[in-house]
């Protein structure tokens, strides 16, 4: 059976693909979970206009990548974090915080965009990533400073 990808699928293909499965798995798996759609002569006849739909949202959605790399490259932030007086640390900074601290600086992202391979807990000077756009990371500077 010739089904129409709706979404990428691991060993199968990409969206929009193509593809000869077998029946049940057709009709078992990628049916009920929206992952295709019969390759029927109508679908197949939208399927140009869905691409096409779908390439000028796509390259939409680069270009306000490319502005907001561009800004965060450029951008450094400061931030406190609590320090007891043997030097430990209280709390710490997370991919949360870091998405508030954007949020004032007029930037607005989810914390779910930031790269943060731990939360931090140091003062120091840290290159934060940020997932722009699909192929798009920016990195920006937090400085973050000691608070008694």
């Amino acid at each position: 059976m010739k089904v129409i990808l709706q979404k990428d699928v691991d060993k199968l293909g990409k969206r929009f693909d193509v593809v000869e499965v077998k029946n049940g798995f057709a009709r078992n798996f990628l049916f009920p979970n929206k992952l295709a759609i019969p390759a029927t002569a109508a679908n197949l006849r939208g399927l140009k206009k869905t691409i096409e739909h779908f390439s000028q949202h796509i390259e939409k959605l680069r270009r306000e990548g490319l502005t907001l790399a561009e800004k965060l490259n450029s951008l450094s932030i400061k931030t406190v974090l609590k320090v007891g007086i043997d030097g430990k640390t209280f709390g710490s900074i997370t991919s949360a915080n870091i998405a508030e601290l954007l949020k004032s600086e007029g930037i607005e992202i989810d914390k779910r965009q930031i790269i943060l391979d731990e939360p931090i807990r140091h003062p120091g000077i840290y290159d934060i990533d940020v997932h722009c756009a699909d192929k798009i990371k920016a990195t920006f500077k937090l400085i973050v400073l000691e608070e008694e």
